[in-house]
């Protein structure tokens, strides 16, 4: 970073004197050299071993300087200067609101009406704020003490270090005390994310404290995710009242909440002049701490080493979890009890490590191809070749497969997951009803499943409704025939008649469909015809038609692979020679295509590689498909932080998993005949042979074999007979 001092100058601005510093930075106050205004200039410690920072930097800073609403503050301008990129904004003279509470009821009403109408604006101009916490709402008072100013902070901020992928223990802590249950589970912030975020914040202002307790990453998600909605009576008697808005407020599923941060403001502005007036505490609220509310969020910790080592408890509030500690070659996971941990592991999105082999890659002859793949938050499935199983899929904690023309499903059923009419956790596998000639199977989207029957696609669990409600049973999705492909993430999409169609989230374009936010029926991808494969994930989307790749969607990671780190709503053609599988999850995408010499079944893969998830022997994100060392490869499966590949008849995964320190490719043990594999968040499972195999966490029974016992070797599935 660039030496600054008080009594120097930085990019053209006298420097006054340094008003705070963290890991991501520091913030100045400066005087403006032309117009003598004082500015709080925040300069951002670049990542050196992120080509894309500077680019994703300069694009973060043009959206925050483009919002124009008087509770958001006001960037001024921005650039880098001698390789250190900076922004200024205006110099604030309140205080935020770290540690406040418990305060007067209708001072939180006035300001959770501000902060709302300021998200709502912003939400409307397609920015998601992504950390909102009292830390970034600085409120300023007249002679009086009476509010006259709420202003909210740090907009774009969160994504750019969750691009940056830093990590910071303290920071994980007191973000993830705001954190939406689909950021902890990898999902993609949406405008109900901030919301839920700012029902924590109102919480905590009313009843001085969190809403869930905890001091440890594990306590905090496992709050947010299993713990019931916390209520303000439980702190405040007198707020009862209060009670209702926040069991919608912080509802676990965003499609509960209000339908607005508006509405939240309105809903406790009327229940609080429903009810009892509760006077101001007799004893003082904590003091403000002594900082300009300017200050970078990451105040008490020192960057890391770009290899570091992670450990589970450091996990990122804006949906990037840290890659787990390395592993010795003679497991998969540690040791941990069901319930909590399972949380953060299914958070952190990794699966891959039963790992003992020095055998090399595969190099035999690629087979017939398949194309099921699975991550923590997408599925693509295309019927396959695995004798008796067609379609296997994994994802969160539970798992299905399409065996002998006929659908099972097992493991965790929060949303109906599982088809079964019930919410009730499987432990083994049980027979889809309804269903006829099932061929493939798709999970993803937090809770969702799709499979293909008699041609046609069914689909049912969390948002599978009509009107994005929750289904237990298969429901038929109109306008779709001769479906012959699926893939289910945030975003849905099915070939049918050789068109691919996609709907549902599109907020970076996924669904190749227009620009709206959301595409809520079937909706024809244009310039793609003959599609054979599919795969979506949080908010990208590969497919392969007419013999070549294409992605598009979210790229701040390179995962559309064309070079850049640019958003494509539209397919982007990539420099693969006859793909045949593809993959793509959170960060990075994988596919299996011809390498050099047209060496058939060559794994390539591109995107973040802070995990090794590209498994190319380095941490180095790559933009373009890179050939790893694994040949002879049929299909391929990705996370969010490590993949696996069915080759010559074995399993091999690599990343965030892998036993080997430079994310090479390993061979799984103890299975051969492998046809194919799919890695899901908590688990993995293969078709070897005639038999089906998982491994990993077991809480919710997602391995198939009637008990909930973590396993760190192939375990068989257990089918009724």
């Amino acid at each position: 970073m660039e030496t600054v001092e008080p009594g120097s100058t930085f990019a053209g601005y006298r420097v006054i004197s340094l008003l705070g510093r963290g890991g991501m930075g520091q913030v100045w106050l400066v005087e403006h050299p032309t117009l003598g205004r004082r500015e709080a200039l925040k300069i951002i410690s670049p990542n050196p071993a992120d080509p894309s920072f500077h680019e994703r930097f300069r694009n973060e800073a043009r959206t925050a300087a483009a919002l124009d609403h008087p509770g958001i503050v006001t960037v001024f301008t921005h650039g880098v200067e001698n390789g250190s990129p900076w922004f200024s904004m205006t110099y604030l003279d309140g205080e935020d609101l770290t540690g406040a509470g418990p305060m007067p009821v209708d001072e939180v009403v006035t300001i959770t009406a501000r902060v709302a109408d300021a998200l709502d604006y912003a939400h409307g101009q397609r920015v998601i704020h992504r950390d909102v916490k009292p830390a970034n709402i600085v409120v300023a008072r007249g002679p009086d003490g009476r509010i006259t100013r709420v202003t909210v902070l740090d907009f774009g901020i969160a994504r750019l270090v969750d691009g940056n992928k830093m990590t910071a223990t303290n920071l994980f802590v007191g973000t993830l005390a705001y954190a939406a249950p689909e950021l902890l589970t990898g999902e993609a912030a949406i405008p109900a994310s901030d919301q839920y975020a700012l029902g924590c914040t109102v919480f905590q202002l009313l009843t001085g404290r969190r809403p869930f307790p905890g001091n440890t990453p594990v306590a905090l998600i496992s709050g947010h995710v299993n713990s019931p909605v916390p209520r303000p009576s439980d702190h405040d008697p007198a707020l009862a009242h209060l009670d209702p808005v926040f069991a919608r407020a912080l509802a676990k599923q965003p499609g509960d909440r209000f339908a607005s941060c508006t509405e939240f403001a309105r809903a406790l502005e009327q229940a609080a002049a429903a009810g009892p007036r509760r006077a101001a505490p007799t004893t003082p609220a904590p003091a403000f701490p002594p900082r300009i509310p300017h200050q970078p969020p990451f105040q008490v910790h020192t960057p890391p080493t770009a290899h570091q080592p992670h450990t589970p408890a450091a996990v990122f509030a804006g949906g990037f979890p840290p890659p787990p500690p390395k592993k010795n070659r003679t497991g998969l996971f540690v040791g941990v009890g069901a319930g909590v941990f399972v949380l953060v592991l299914a958070l952190v999105i990794t699966a891959i490590a039963l790992v003992g082999s020095d055998d090399a890659p595969a190099t035999t002859a690629s087979g017939a191809s398949t194309s099921t793949s699975s991550s923590a938050g997408s599925t693509s499935a295309t019927p396959g070749s695995g004798g008796d199983f067609a379609s296997i899929a994994s994802s969160g904690d539970s798992t299905c497969a399409v065996r002998g023309g006929e659908l099972f499903c097992w493991g965790g059923n929060q949303y109906g997951t599982l088809g079964d009419g019930s919410t009730t956790d499987r432990p083994r596998p049980e027979k889809v009803s309804g269903l006829d000639d099932v061929s493939a199977v798709s999970m993803g989207g937090l809770g969702r499943t799709c499979a293909i029957a008699s041609g046609d696609l069914y689909c049912w669990g969390q948002g599978a409704g009509q009107t994005g409600q929750n289904v237990t049973l298969p429901t038929k999705v109109s306008g779709l025939t001769d479906v012959s492909s699926v893939a289910v993430g945030l975003t849905t999409c099915a070939v049918s008649s050789g068109d691919l169609y996609c709907w549902g989230n599109n907020l970076h374009g996924q669904t190749g469909a227009g620009a709206d936010p959301t595409i809520p029926t079937p909706t024809r991808v244009s310039g793609l015809s003959n599609v054979t494969a599919v795969s979506t994930s949080h908010t990208t989307t590969c497919a392969i038609a007419t013999g070549s790749a294409y992605c598009w969607g979210n790229n701040a990671d390179g995962q559309v692979g064309d070079g850049t780190t640019t958003n494509r709503p539209t397919p982007t053609r990539l420099d693969l020679d006859s793909p045949t599988s593809i993959s793509t999850s959170l960060y990075s995408t994988c596919a299996v295509a011809d390498g050099s010499g047209g060496a058939s079944g060559t794994v390539f893969c591109w995107g973040e590689n802070g995990s090794g998830q590209l498994g190319d022997g380095t941490e180095v994100s790559r933009q373009r498909p890179t050939p790893i060392d694994v040949r002879g490869a049929t299909q391929v499966s990705t996370t969010g932080y490590a993949a696996c590949a069915a080759a010559g008849g074995s399993a091999y995964c690599w990343g965030s998993r892998s036993a080997l320190p430079d994310h090479a490719p390993d061979r799984i043990n103890g299975l051969s005949g492998v046809t194919e594999v799919t890695t899901g968040s908590a688990n993995v499972c293969a078709v070897a042979g005639a038999k089906m195999y998982c491994w990993g966490l077991n809480s919710k029974g997602q391995l198939g074999n009637g008990t909930t016992t973590t396993s760190n070797e192939p375990q068989p599935v257990r089918f009724p007979a």
